[in-house]
């Protein structure tokens, strides 16, 4: 894996018209003078265009800027060093895309150990910055303005070929970003841009107000003088799919971003809970560790909820306390009162969007607990009725009934079952058992109370041994219940985190899915010609079969029951398909809707900008020749399982 390359880019080798354009700068802004276009800056004085819009908007948030704001580690010292190690890519595909060789792809232990070089060096970049390449997010949490479809359009201005064209090619790459690299004619180019200049552009020019045809005309200008590398990595940031995985590793960038200060990885940790990454690299570059304090939990102000961390089947000790796991949407309710009486409530999901007026009456259920403040995480379920009488509702059936699209009355309740904030206290740090007294003190009055949305207290039960926790998962499960949480008794309330103390219990998430396709396996020679994975789908309202992932890593005895499926029932339509995986693009061949197959998956997965639903994880448990095709699981199991995994 190479080096960062430290070379630090001064403020002269930021090109020579940095000058002039200060200078031009203060004389358009002088009274009675009109603005000089920023096509004459390029045309004459050669000042690229993004360049001059991202000094001027960098000059309009802080004055006292300098010319050496930009000036930092090339971006393509970046890409190489940092990006490309982070992206998992493997040899063969980097050599592919770029044409250049490249050692494996380093392992968790070592991308820590690049992550925490990365923040040592001086390389002309503030810890925001980094944090910045460290998540893919030039933006800093705010949202791109520009999808696929955008990025194809902008490279119609940059190639000569036709809108039918690049998607032809991009069904074969399956990658725009890989499109942009193929749109450079280099691997680099000089000068080079500033990761700076790069990361400040993409920032700037998503702020509100810019008009897309110049959003358009910046990248443009940017991508002009990017190489193969760098475009590749350009386009990445713009949809923020980096790929790098650190957003989902907040302990890993806690410990990162207090080693650089000096600060406990807990605080940090706890801080980045009640705010986001940026905002913490902000507080510790302006005031250090004891800035921290600053950030402090209190209502209104969104939080992510501790989730659990595995199965049950990982206790190492007893006694745990044991709840009822709801099949609901998880909401954290928040209470404010002010000196004077008045009183604001929120209900906020676990991605942390206020969904209190898609409730009726929750907000006058929360108005009526017996404290000024508070914090109270639980779960808003239901119950419903069908021919066998009243049974818990699912969570599609809770989110139907709030989208009022259902056509079963649901009653809606909400469980709580825990208590982070109390009268401005802060309750995190205290054990289980004490937040439970304050939550029975908290709640206890109002249990009974005809309250729009009933309040009540999780129910639950201490379980000494393993059988213990059996006989309670097996008493909630034949209640029509989702399964069990078990939690340890002295431990603290862990907010964003997954808590590994925290363990849960619920029927193994499993469909019967139709296979689509069938890839050839490239991964021995001895396999050449034979079926290394498989295409699954599900069946739509309509008859058809939507592709939701696919299955891998079969045993040779399944792969050859259902390759002597294909062959004697003749399967194979003859109309070829390419598939992609880390190793690049692999060929396979179309089968007609027959052989179902049980999948286990860890979960479902939503493509941001497509909005198509995946398997996560999936593998292959049995073949069911006792099903059709039109009997495998539809597309609305998978959506129904997805809003659970979601807001559940």
């Amino acid at each position: 894996m190479e080096e960062l390359q430290l070379k630090r880019v001064g403020a002269s080798d930021l090109r020579s018209w940095l000058e002039e354009s200060e200078k031009l700068g203060r004389f358009t802004r002088s009274i009675g003078r009109d603005p000089v276009s920023p096509e004459y800056l390029e045309d004459t004085l050669g000042l690229p265009y993004h360049l001059e819009f991202t000094m001027r908007g960098l000059v309009e948030e802080d004055p006292t800027v300098g010319l050496d704001q930009l000036a930092s580690i090339p971006f393509y010292s970046l890409c190489k060093g940092l990006f490309l190690p982070l992206t998992g890519l493997q040899p063969d595909r980097i050599a592919a895309i770029f044409g250049v060789a490249s050692d494996p792809a380093p392992n968790s232990q070592e991308r820590e150990a690049l992550l925490n070089r990365f923040f040592d060096a001086t390389i002309g970049l503030t810890l925001v910055q980094k944090l910045s390449c460290v998540l893919g997010d030039p933006f800093r949490g705010k949202g791109s303005t520009l999808r696929r479809d955008s990025l194809v359009t902008l490279l119609l201005s940059l190639e000569m070929k036709s809108r039918q064209q690049l998607l032809d090619r991009l069904t074969v790459v399956g990658d725009v970003s890989v499109l942009f690299a193929e749109s450079r004619k280099s691997l680099k180019v000089d000068p080079p841009l500033t990761a700076a200049e790069v990361l400040e552009t993409l920032r700037l020019q998503a702020q509100p107000g810019v008009p897309r045809a110049k959003k358009f005309s910046l990248l443009r200008a940017l991508l002009e003088r990017c190489g193969k590398l760098e475009a590749y990595f350009v386009a990445k940031l713009m949809l923020r799919k980096a790929g790098f995985g650190f957003d989902y590793q907040g302990a890993l960038i806690a410990r990162a971003l207090a080693q650089q200060f000096g600060a406990m990885p807990e605080a940090v940790q706890h801080a980045m809970a009640l705010t986001d990454a940026f905002r913490v690299a902000e507080v510790l570059s302006e005031h250090g560790p004891a800035g921290l304090r600053s950030i402090q939990l209190q209502p209104l102000v969104a939080v992510r909820p501790a989730l659990a961390s595995g199965s049950t089947d990982d206790i190492k000790s007893y006694p745990v306390w044991v709840e009822r796991k709801y099949d609901g949407i998880r909401f954290m309710l928040h209470k404010s009162t002010d000196e004077h009486g008045a009183v604001l409530t929120g209900a906020y999901t676990r991605n942390r969007r206020d969904w209190l007026e898609m409730v009726p009456g929750l907000a006058n259920s929360i108005r009526m607990l017996p404290v000024k403040s508070c914090i109270v995480d639980g779960e808003l379920y239901g119950t419903t009725f069908d021919l066998e009488g009243a049974r818990p509702a699912s969570v599609y059936e809770v989110y139907a009934a709030l989208q009022g699209q259902t056509r079963t009355p649901v009653n809606l309740k909400f469980a709580a079952f825990d208590l982070v904030y109390l009268n401005g206290a802060d309750m995190t740090s205290l054990p289980l058992h004490q937040r439970r007294d304050w939550l029975q003190r908290t709640l206890g009055p109002v249990q009974n109370l005809p309250l729009p949305v009933p309040l009540q207290i999780a129910e639950g039960q201490l379980a000494n041994t393993k059988d213990d926790l059996s006989r309670l998962y097996h008493h909630f499960r034949s209640q029509g219940y989702e399964g069990i949480i078990s939690k340890k008794l002295d431990g603290p309330y862990l907010l964003s985190s997954r808590d590994p103390n925290w363990h849960k219990r619920k029927p193994e998430i499993t469909l019967d899915l139709v296979l689509l396709g069938a890839v050839f396996a490239v991964t021995e020679k001895t396999n050449v010609g034979t079926f290394g994975s498989y295409v699954i789908g599900a069946r739509t309202p309509e008859g058809g079969f939507v592709d939701v992932g696919d299955v891998a890593g079969l045993d040779r005895v399944r792969d050859a029951q259902i390759q002597g499926e294909i062959m004697r029932e003749g399967l194979i339509t003859g109309r070829r398909i390419e598939r992609q995986s880390a190793s690049g693009t692999r060929p396979g061949m179309e089968l007609r809707p027959s052989i179902v197959v049980t999948v286990r998956f860890e979960g479902i997965v939503k493509d941001s900008l497509e909005g198509e639903l995946k398997l996560r994880d999936p593998k292959l448990v049995m073949i069911r020749s006792d099903k059709s095709a039109m009997e495998a699981d539809s597309t609305k199991n998978i959506e129904e399982l997805w809003l659970r995994q979601r807001v559940g």
